[in-house]
């Protein structure tokens, strides 16, 4: 196990993002070594784990005999009538799919309590109010099966920013509502440091630490740059104000280095767990 040297008394998740290209064993293994108690899914992964021969129970079994718990499952985005993307392929519309009857179910199989929503729609699609009364639903709905529904502010969908989705978690008032904050989504959507201050902590679920240029490099879109993410530590957002904030606000929560990157390709669990390790200590609020 890598001596992580990050605080004890937080918790700490391995996301999906830096795993895409390992099998289901090599996950567990890279979420051990990094020392990290649980680790992130996504629903067509789970199905593609299954179709290759491991059932959920499987995976759980695994899973739990590591000491390792599932985090979360993430994410779900057929939660409003039309969610259908319009900035990417059809082929990434099939894989986000899943049904909220499936979804929720995934969850109880997989052990998780926690649900990543994404507003994957247009933003003009939606008032903000008709996505409230959605998100009021969905949060109904994963209360049934012991589900907190949170919610992710991307620049490049339906729910703009922090600003806007704390105003939707705040007015639908879900006992099992909250939000999860991304380095990148609250740079590029000029989310203000008074907003997140003003979040009370409890109800930040998720902290997804990543890092890319200011000013965002020319020619490159917010769909490019969400899937090509620096280490934090490599680029110029102020991550550390950001994780100061949350810690003076008590939203360390479920906390993982996000970096979605085509470099990680053919990386071990070791490498992996060593880069996840080196790009958290370096921050006062993380290190233990």
């Amino acid at each position: 196990m890598t001596k992580s040297r990050l605080r004890s008394d937080l918790i700490f998740t391995m996301p999906f993002s830096n795993m895409l290209h390992m099998s289901f064993a090599d996950r567990v293994k890279t979420t051990q070594l990094a020392g990290f108690s649980g680790m992130t899914i996504q629903p067509v992964e789970v199905k593609r784990f299954v179709a290759e021969g491991t059932s959920i129970a499987e995976m759980r079994k695994i899973a739990d005999d590591a000491g390792i718990a599932f985090g979360r499952l993430d994410p779900l985005c057929t939660w409003v009538p039309n969610w259908h993307f319009t900035n990417f392929p059809e082929s990434y519309v099939r894989e986000s799919a899943t049904s909220p009857d499936e979804f929720f179910d995934m969850c109880e199989q997989l052990g998780t309590s926690y649900a990543s929503l994404n507003a994957t729609f247009p933003a003009d699609r939606y008032s903000t109010e008709q996505i409230t009364e959605y998100y009021t639903a969905i949060c109904r709905k994963g209360a049934e099966h012991g589900v907190t529904v949170d919610m992710e502010c991307i620049p490049m969908w339906g729910v703009v920013s922090l600003e806007q989705g704390w105003d939707i978690v705040r007015k639908a008032g879900a006992k099992n509502g909250g939000l999860i904050f991304d380095c990148t989504h609250f740079t590029r959507s000029h989310s203000t440091f008074a907003t997140l201050a003003s979040i009370p902590g409890d109800q930040i679920h998720c902290v997804q630490v990543c890092d890319g240029y200011i000013p965002m490099r020319p020619g490159v879109t917010l769909e490019q740059e969400c899937f090509e993410r620096l280490w934090p530590g490599k680029g110029d957002f102020p991550i550390a104000k950001m994780l100061t904030t949350l810690n003076e606000t008590g939203g360390l929560r479920q906390i993982g280095p996000e970096v979605f990157s085509a470099s990680l390709v053919g990386k071990s669990p070791q490498e992996i767990a060593d880069l996840c390790v080196a790009s958290l200590v370096q921050y006062d609020a993380l290190a233990g």
